[in-house]
């Protein structure tokens, strides 16, 4: 709902659905696992379970999709003069993209939210 489109309907290639499928059940296993070094910070560098190597792949597979996103939804308001943006997505780009604001939002912070 938030990125303006679904992922999961078949509106994609099934590889990527299946490739974006697997990185919500990814990320959602990871929020929930027990990593001994975070109990214990002396042996966290040791990656025991190999939870973080995993976190860092997953953050990579996830930066790219957002990059994606971002990318499709700049290419969609370039050409139009008076955009109406339509999903969350548009309007923070749109806040990005103003010069007005005393905080500015970069590509990543809208990729944070």
């Amino acid at each position: 709902m938030v990125l303006g489109k679904k992922y999961m309907d078949g509106s994609k290639s099934e590889t990527q659905m299946e490739e974006f499928k697997k990185m919500i059940e990814e990320w959602f296993l990871l929020n929930g696992v027990l990593n001994i070094g975070d109990s214990i910070p002396w042996i966290g560098f040791l990656d025991l379970h190999g939870y973080v190597k995993r976190m860092k792949a997953l953050c990579k597979k996830l930066d790219q999709f957002l990059e994606q996103v971002l990318d499709e939804h700049n290419a969609k308001r370039e050409g139009v003069k008076d955009f109406v943006p339509k999903d969350t997505v548009d309007v923070l780009l749109q806040l990005a993209d103003d010069p007005n604001l005393d905080v500015k939002l970069s590509r990543n912070g809208v990729k944070a939210f």
